[in-house]
């Protein structure tokens, strides 16, 4: 494929980069959105409209015609397209789906990368019928196929209820829902409710249905041990008190053949890392985040960020998000003049400011005290695995902090940790807690492995030029 050049490059074809499209590509400038998947609209839309119950979600449907309605004759979507880097010149180095490799030089990128699950590891946590949450859902959405007729639902945060469901409404049953989360830190501060009432509600109601199909909704509860032969047998699980510790007597077996784990979510900021573009440590935002004005522009003039990787917020927030970017790129470009759209985009600032308030609540789901994640870490057993890749344990990684390599650098010179096929995308986030609990560090100051070219895994044959 010959190299080319295009006005906006929007990285990511969620919904944050889709709305954004919509935008750009109604004020005639040659968008080009890159997506690694098969089809655009992110994880939320996956499925498209062969997933269940496509109209009952009103932020599904806003999607979908989104999607539908770009103008294709300024907005190509490129699938099974991977941005491998970001050089000098906004030139964007691409894997595309027939194999081949060439770069896109624009003058504008949008990164909408969105995020990834984030996990907590425990004993046997890579047995065969573990797998995320997220993955559950994508079998369940893009395929069709559900992946146990009995799962079990298990980890942190409000996300497990949303996958619970998803198997239900698809025919398998849940026996629990594990959540490490107390009741407690669930309850929304009463002002977020008030303004985010319809939200709330429809959580509500998908946590009766939970439970009218016997499905046990286990709070302050977590997951010690996978145990299994070749595959999956079952679940050892337990109550913690406040501090994290596992109360004696409280422990439970779920025999089961499928459990889907989940620990919150992390942002793909590995692009925007490699450009340059600052970050931001913020817990309530879900840790690393771009750091971006109002308007959405990053520290890099010529690169904004929408959606999760701005903060872990859903998907009402990228879409507002995605529009409020696409006017903030016009009016860069010198296609949209002060005096246009200005009350759209102080309604879109409004409306994001709520969203934001909503992504802390969110996050909050999933955030435990340094002590708390401290203690749980340590009384993990020296066998669990912590880069199941390069098959590095926890008490690997213990001696090689003991050694003095004490940052995951170090610890990924002096043990392969993060040096896998996935190139650290499950294991970064753990090695930064299990760092933080060792070293007693706040996360904050646990630096980030470092952002290379290619930032995705890549066949040595494409890198040569081979044809596929």
């Amino acid at each position: 494929m010959d190299d080319r050049k295009v006005d906006v490059a929007i990285v990511g074809g969620g919904l944050a980069g889709a709305a954004a499209a919509g935008v750009l590509g109604r004020h005639g400038v040659n968008v080009l959105m890159l997506d690694d998947n098969l089809h655009p609209g992110g994880q939320y839309l996956r499925g498209g409209r062969r997933s269940s119950e496509p109209w009952s979600d009103g932020i599904r449907r806003r999607g979908l015609r989104l999607i539908e309605r770009l103008p294709q004759s300024s907005v190509e979507i490129a699938s099974r397209a991977e941005v491998l880097g970001i050089e000098a010149g906004f030139e964007l180095l691409i894997a595309w789906g027939n194999g081949e490799i060439s770069t896109v030089k624009c003058e504008r990128i949008l990164l909408a990368t969105g995020a990834r699950e984030r996990f907590i590891p425990f004993k046997g946590w890579t047995l065969p019928g573990v797998m995320a949450t997220g993955a559950a859902q994508i079998l369940i959405k893009q395929s069709g196929i559900l992946p146990a007729r009995e799962m079990l639902v298990g980890g942190t945060g409000l996300f497990l209820a949303a996958v619970a469901r998803d198997i239900q409404k698809s025919g398998g049953r849940v026996p629990a829902v594990l959540n490490e989360t107390a009741f407690f830190q669930q309850v929304p501060p009463p002002g977020l409710m008030a303004r985010q009432f319809a939200k709330f509600a429809q959580g509500g109601a998908m946590l009766a249905r939970l439970r009218l199909a016997g499905t046990d909704l286990r709070n302050g509860t977590r997951i010690l041990a996978a145990r299994g032969d070749d595959r999956l047998r079952e679940v050892v699980a337990a109550r913690v008190d406040k501090e994290g510790t596992v109360m004696s007597g409280s422990e439970v077996v779920y025999p089961s053949g499928c459990l889907g784990v989940g620990f919150g979510f992390t942002a793909n900021i590995e692009l925007a890392q490699l450009a340059g573009c600052g970050l931001a440590f913020d817990s309530e935002l879900g840790g690393w985040v771009v750091r971006v004005n109002e308007d959405l522009e990053t520290s890099v003039d010529g690169i904004h960020a929408a959606g999760e990787i701005t903060a872990v917020g859903g998907a009402a927030k990228s879409l507002t998000e995605g529009r409020l970017a696409g006017c903030g790129i016009l009016r860069r470009m010198g296609l949209l003049k002060p005096d246009r759209m200005g009350a759209e985009v102080s309604a879109l600032k409004k409306m994001r400011r709520r969203q934001m308030a909503f992504a802390r609540y969110f996050n909050s789901q999933y955030l435990l005290s340094p002590e708390y994640t401290a203690g749980w870490i340590r009384s993990l057993a020296d066998d669990v695995p912590v880069c199941r890749c390069e098959e590095v344990s926890l008490g690997e990684v213990r001696e090689a902090v003991a050694e003095g390599f004490d940052t995951p650098a170090g610890v990924k010179k002096a043990t392969r940790c993060g040096m896998g096929i996935c190139q650290g995308s499950t294991c970064k986030t753990i090695l930064s807690d299990v760092l933080a609990a060792i070293t007693g560090k706040p996360l904050a100051r646990i630096p980030l492995p470092s952002a290379r070219l290619p930032v995705k895994p890549i066949y040595l044959g494409s890198l040569a030029g081979e044809k596929p």
